[in-house]
């Protein structure tokens, strides 16, 4: 980022924190910020390509998006948010027309992203915590999700979706909550897949896809008698490792290369606990998956190109301790006292 740019951006972040004691969200529009008490409000003023800086607190949001707008967050993680509480939204977060191109990063959503059926969106959700997973209704779409923890019951619905792609995140949900619609032409590199497939009123799988590239991936859960793909066809699987001694149904357009099956669950990780913040998802010494990865490096979310970021901190300037004097002093001034930390990514 240039100097200036990045000036201009730490600039607006101060801003957006001093005023989140009068309960703010800032919106930089051609560089000079707006203010705006809701994030309703914010979202409806903004114009397309705006940044929405979310400072730390909890936000209802019932206005759905119809513009490219870059909603940024203080993050999701306690331990790392505590000098500014994590940015949480409540409420459903439903992109329409308008929307490509757009991102949302660092924000902990106690809802779920739908992509209702709308002309082709482009995507890009990075470094958030998605308590209620993710719901595509079309056929085509251009979807990007990095270093993100998915959960929720509603899982993570293909709806037939292609050209999506899934890195190095935590999935604690679902993925195939709607297996007869998987998603076509996809990419799922070094994620984990915490649960596995069950059948209550319908299976459900780990993972449901169609002439896509798997590789890289760790399948930590496992159900006896279900394969943990259970709708997966002219696929590629490369370098991932299993719990599952058999995870691959009877499907013969598959090719499987290099992958490692029925692996102890207390094997592979450091420790893996509730919530999953308390996890450490860092492979075991002595796991098959170290540096057993396609580019050499470890199977699951510390390896690839996009390594999982501790504390999953944004890429915006990082608040490590701020504060603001309740009032002025006597000659008028406000005393703020905030300590920032730059990001290399």
């Amino acid at each position: 980022m240039k100097k200036s740019a990045l000036l201009i951006l730490v600039a607006m972040m101060l801003a957006a924190q001093i005023a989140k004691s009068q309960n703010l969200i800032a919106v930089q529009n051609g560089g000079a910020p707006a203010f705006y008490q809701q994030v309703d409000d914010a979202i409806l003023n903004s114009q397309d390509g705006d940044t929405i800086y979310i400072p730390g607190g909890t936000w209802n949001l019932t206005q759905p998006i119809n513009k490219r707008l870059h909603i940024i967050g203080v993050g999701h993680y306690p331990d790392s948010t505590n000098a500014t509480f994590p940015t949480k939204l409540i409420g459903l977060f439903s992109l329409g027309t308008g929307t490509s191109y757009g991102s949302l990063t660092g924000i902990y959503l106690e809802g779920y992203v739908n992509v209702p059926s709308s002309p082709v969106i482009s995507y890009y959700v990075q470094r958030c915590y998605l308590s209620g997973g993710v719901f595509f209704n079309q056929y085509q779409c251009s979807f990007t999700f990095v270093e993100n923890i998915i959960n929720g019951y509603i899982g993570v619905s293909g709806g037939s979706s292609s050209n999506c792609s899934f890195i190095n995140n935590i999935i604690g949900a679902y993925f195939g909550s709607q297996p007869e619609l998987p998603f076509t032409n996809s990419v799922f590199k070094n994620n984990i897949f915490l649960y596995a497939s069950y059948c209550s009123g319908g299976c459900k799988y780990s993972l449901a896809c169609s002439f896509s590239l798997v590789e890289n991936n760790v399948f930590y859960g496992y159900s006896s008698g279900w394969p943990t793909l259970g709708n997966v066809s002219n696929s590629t699987f490369k370098n991932n490792l299993f719990v599952d001694y058999s995870p691959f149904p009877n499907y013969s357009t598959n090719v499987g290369i290099n992958n490692i099956v029925g692996q102890d669950q207390n094997s592979i990780f450091i420790n893996i606990s509730s919530p999953v913040y308390a996890s450490d998802y860092h492979l075991q010494p002595t796991c098959p998956g170290k540096n057993a990865g396609t580019d050499g490096t470890d199977i699951g979310i510390y390896g690839g190109i996009y390594p999982w970021k501790e504390g999953s901190i944004p890429f915006n300037p990082h608040f490590q301790t701020v504060n603001v004097a309740p009032v002025v002093d006597s000659t008028g001034n406000l005393n703020v006292n905030i300590k920032v930390s730059a990001q290399d990514r």
